[in-house]
């Protein structure tokens, strides 16, 4: 009897002594996934040389990468998250003009910072959350396709044309859920989902013919899944 009463109390002990892996103030949380950006793309017509040109447009294609997040629960059920991924990569094109060509690609990365809530109990092995925050998004590595250079060629070109994205700044929510695993659940999987507001201007520089512009939005959700930890 004795030894079960010692047995008990060790195991009681160690239990009190355990880390509490839950979403209460102090706690970091990783995760990390396959992350996927979906445009749901508007655009005006495209401009050349500040004159529209009817019945035309661009569009952007998905885009996959490698997402990472990281939060810290500043108090119990509140913290803060940022967003980064690896590079995700699209390919542009143009509508009109009697067809529609590949324009171009680029690549972005998308920092988000949000602010985020944790409704169940701090111990909860499933827990659900939301956030709202702020992106930033910054294009680069912009590339025009060869059958646009040709195209433009047809127009006049002098020479190969020259494609640029503006930075954009907007609001962004999410919405997500922990499957917590493992001894202590420490260990997750996660799926969430973004919708960020983007807004850029599309320019395209021909030489001999003039500049071709777009304003788009991209405002795309953003979804991932994958693993995460929390200590």
């Amino acid at each position: 009897m004795n030894t079960l009463v010692k047995s008990t109390a060790l195991s009681a002990a160690i239990a009190l002594s355990a880390p509490a892996f839950a979403y209460e103030q102090g706690t970091t949380i990783l995760r990390w996934g396959a992350a996927g950006v979906n445009p749901d793309v508007s655009s005006s017509a495209l401009s050349l040389s500040g004159t529209p040109l009817p019945g035309t447009a661009a569009d952007v294609d998905n885009g996959t990468a490698l997402g990472i997040t990281a939060a810290y629960l500043f108090r119990d059920h509140w913290g803060v998250e940022l967003l980064a991924a690896t590079p995700f990569k699209h390919e542009l094109s143009a509508k009109g003009l009697g067809e529609t060509f590949d324009l171009g690609e680029t690549k972005h990365l998308p920092p988000t910072l949000m602010l985020q809530w944790f409704p169940l109990d701090a111990a909860s092995s499933v827990q659900p959350y939301a956030g709202l925050g702020v992106n930033y998004t910054k294009f680069f590595e912009e590339k025009i396709s060869g059958e646009a250079d040709a195209v433009f060629a047809s127009l006049g070109a002098t020479s190969g044309a020259d494609l640029s994205l503006d930075s954009s700044y907007g609001i962004a929510a999410e919405a997500g859920v922990d499957f917590g695993f493992g001894a202590q659940k420490q260990w997750m999987l996660n799926l969430a989902v973004w919708w960020i507001d983007i807004d850029t201007e599309a320019k395209v520089n021909v030489p001999g013919v003039g500049t071709v512009t777009a304003d788009v939005e991209l405002d795309p959700l953003v979804y991932m899944a994958g693993l995460g930890y929390r200590f």
